[in-house]
């Protein structure tokens, strides 16, 4: 487990929960950077919040900001279904996701529908993974989406279901390269979100100081530095 500390105090400490996704969250040598990681310091200085940043599987860090007071975890798509369950700020990006294949497939892939009799590799809390599933898809879940590089390449699923800069980074990261996705297939916005007993004093502070991130053209630099556009 891995925890960074800011200086920064106010309130109680809060705890955000996030998980190894290049090139937005990523440790090197006991340093933690990326997207996510800078977009914390800059969003909880701004608030005046003292923070520590835990690095977890998805699905555990979901489970712990539902149940524990003063946690958060992201990035997390925001759906339906889980709206009343957290305090939200969003957006913190706006991702595209795609259908990577090994290249064998020599029908071109026109709609989602397309892949229904196939096997996807999607990873235990994304979004994504739970979108299809709940339309009929045959996803097959792992703990995190660098393990759906290999399987893909193993040809133990069919195709990778993957935000679109992750699957890249991910492919350079492994030296495995399959491309440009056969299929761009859906966006969403991918928010911080909060145990849903979170101070009001502290839900406002952070929804201000990501407004400010917002007007002073914060969000959209940092944004383009990882590739991604907002709006």
């Amino acid at each position: 487990m891995c925890m960074f500390f800011s200086p920064m105090v106010f309130a109680d400490k809060l705890t955000i929960y996030t998980y190894s996704e290049v090139p937005f969250a990523t440790q090197v040598n006991n340093t933690k950077q990326g997207l996510v990681i800078e977009f914390l310091e800059a969003l909880l200085t701004h608030a005046k919040i003292d923070y520590q940043v835990q690095l977890l599987p998805l699905k555990r860090g979901m489970a712990l900001a539902e149940s524990k007071k003063n946690t958060c975890v992201l990035p997390i798509e925001r759906n339906q279904q889980r709206e009343s369950q957290f305090k939200w700020f969003a957006p913190v990006m706006i991702s595209r996701y795609g259908l990577f294949s090994d290249k064998s497939i020599n029908t071109p892939l026109i709609t989602l529908s397309d892949v229904k009799s196939n096997s996807i590799g999607s990873f235990l809390g994304s979004g994504i993974g739970e979108y299809l599933s709940n339309a009929g898809y045959k996803v097959q879940l792992t703990t995190n989406d660098a393990l759906n590089l290999r399987k893909l390449q193993r040809k133990r699923i069919d195709f990778w279901a993957a935000d679109i800069v992750t699957a890249k980074a991910l492919m350079a990261e492994q030296k495995i390269d399959f491309g440009e996705p056969e299929l761009i297939f859906f966006t969403s916005i991918r928010a911080m979100a909060c145990n849903s007993e979170l101070d009001t004093e502290v839900e406002n502070r952070l929804q201000n100081a990501l407004i400010h991130l917002y007007k002073t053209g914060y969000m959209s630099d940092l944004n383009k530095k990882y590739g991604l556009t907002i709006g």
